[in-house]
């Protein structure tokens, strides 16, 4: 068995047929021969009925005394009542045993001499004058060569059928395992290489082609598990340089300010945000590339994705207070659809991070034009300032708004958050998904630099598109940003052409890739306060 086991398929599959073709053939043989030989004895033993007919004809006759001579090749003995034999052309071997064999019965028997072997066959007819005996045989010598021919002409025709059904299932075997050859041959082309070829796959659908189909599709999913490792290591080394370098810095200035307590207090909480920074920065790296490695989903109800909904507002709600800005939802009606591939979790994650990226951009725009209208007044009214209002509001008198919809039709999961923000340049909506891409000021124009890693709408993105949605970004007018997506249920996939597009998703420039333009300032879930807001995911 083990020796079985370290021969090569064509040669096993060769063998295995050899050997049933092998026993098929014999037992045809056997039963071919069995059946010549039953048919050779029947034909004698009616030839023998059929000489012991005419005799018998004649004795009912009463013509015993003037039988006749029996024929050419015709063994017959006659015995009459008294024991004389009246007629005999039996050979002189079979002589001796005449009358025994007369005596034996009406049954064929198969009498062996050194000679020949004989079909005997006796009857016993009723006369007037008692009771005649006739024997009857037939010399097997000629059955019993063409017997013999028979079966040197089915050895031989085993043999050969044998042969011929390895030689064809060789070739057979060859020919499908001929794609296999194929298929290795390609993968030790691909073996170290960094080609980006499949496995040859055939015309014919066969398990061949399924094994082939299901081996791509392995190379496809481990070429993106490397791809993605590669790129996780690219932006730790390049996002994570800069952190490093200024947390070093702030240490070894710490350690030139150990005679002056708050210096050193102030260089140990400068490191601390440091620190964070980093660790956020690490944790949505982390986060971003398990997720764009996810395969297996959990699905979601409508109405679980809509509580889930309510419990990110709530934790919005949260991160807003005091700044005057309005947090709202609404949830369209809906009738029985699938669930959708998307965790409540992922969801939540979704709808946090687009909040946290509103309320974030809309307090810095505010803070901004409360400095700017503020240093305006002041040196129009020599030096009579006005704060920022209580409330938060902007000095157009406008209160920031931010709204989440839920909407779903029988086919898609649509989710829109809108506010009343600054918007995005015109430019950056292209880059918007790319990783670590920051707009050189915020939404409007008004906050020069950020401390966002840029990883909160790749994050978004890559949630969506594992649920295999789309997400878009386009600016409102006269003001505002709108961010929609759309994710399809489970039961089959929402057309291209239902799905929304804008340059953010089909910019040629969008290649998710990092982005080496640092000073922009698209936050994201590592926002101080979006991180905040990503911390609180599903404990409401």
């Amino acid at each position: 068995m083990r020796l079985i086991r370290r021969l090569s398929i064509r040669v096993r599959l060769t063998v295995g047929t050899l050997i049933i073709a092998g026993v098929f053939f014999a037992g045809t043989a056997v039963v071919v021969h069995r059946q010549v030989d039953s048919i050779l004895r029947s034909s004698s033993v009616m030839l023998l009925q059929g000489d012991v007919a005419q005799y018998q004809q004649e004795i009912a006759d009463g013509r015993t005394s003037n039988l006749d001579t029996p024929a050419q090749g015709q063994l017959v003995a006659v015995i009459d009542p008294s024991g004389r034999v009246m007629q005999s052309s039996l050979p002189a071997e079979l002589g001796p045993s005449l009358i025994s064999l007369a005596a034996a019965g009406s049954a064929v028997q198969d009498v062996r001499t050194p000679a020949a072997r004989y079909l005997v066959l006796a009857r016993q007819i009723p006369a007037p004058d008692g009771t005649w005996s006739v024997v009857t045989a037939r010399n097997e010598a000629a059955s019993a060569l063409s017997l013999d021919n028979l079966t040197r002409a089915l050895a031989w025709g085993l043999v050969i059928l044998t042969l011929l059904f390895g030689v064809g299932s060789w070739l057979l075997a060859s020919a499908a395992l001929r794609p296999v050859a194929a298929m290795r041959r390609t993968a030790e082309r691909l073996r170290g290489t960094a080609s980006v070829e499949l496995l040859p796959v055939g015309p014919a659908h066969d398990e061949l082609f399924y094994l082939a189909n299901t081996l791509n599709d392995l190379i496809t999913q481990l070429r993106a598990s490397a791809d993605r490792e590669k790129q996780l290591v690219s932006d730790a080394s390049h996002e994570l340089r800069t952190p490093i370098a200024i947390l070093q810095t702030q240490l070894e200035l710490a350690h030139l300010c150990t005679g002056d307590a708050s210096a050193l207090l102030g260089e140990i909480e400068s490191a601390e945000r440091t620190v964070q920074r980093l660790s956020a920065l690490a944790a949505s790296l982390l986060e971003l590339t398990r997720i764009e490695g996810m395969t297996a989903r959990e699905t979601t109800s409508f109405d679980d994705l809509a509580e889930e909904l309510a419990d990110a507002i709530d934790r919005a709600r949260l991160v807003s207070i005091g700044s005057g800005i309005l947090v709202d939802y609404d949830v369209g009606d809906h009738e029985e659809v699938a669930p959708f591939e998307l965790s409540r979790r992922n969801f939540g994650r979704i709808v946090d991070n687009l909040l946290g990226n509103a309320i974030v951009a809309m307090n810095e725009a505010t803070a901004s034009e409360v400095a700017v209208s503020g240093a305006a007044v002041s040196g129009a009214a020599g030096g009579q300032s006005q704060g920022p209002s209580e409330t938060g509001q902007s000095q157009t008198g406008r209160p920031g708004t931010v709204r989440a919809s839920l909407a779903c039709s029988a086919r898609a999961l649509t989710l829109e958050i809108t506010d009343t923000g600054p918007g995005m340049a015109p430019d950056f909506l292209p880059l918007a998904f790319d990783r670590f891409a920051r707009e050189d000021e915020s939404r409007g124009g008004t906050r020069p630099g950020s401390v966002g890693a840029g990883l909160g709408l790749s994050i978004v993105q890559a949630l969506v598109t594992s649920a295999g949605g789309a997400v878009t970004i386009t600016n409102r007018q006269p003001r505002g940003l709108s961010v929609v997506a759309t994710i399809p249920g489970s039961s089959g996939s929402v057309p291209a052409s239902a799905l929304p597009t804008n340059p953010a998703s089909t910019n040629p420039a969008s290649t998710n890739t990092a982005s080496t333009n640092t000073a922009s300032t698209n936050t994201a879930s590592t926002n101080p306060v979006s991180a905040t807001a990503s911390s609180q995911e599903n404990t409401a």
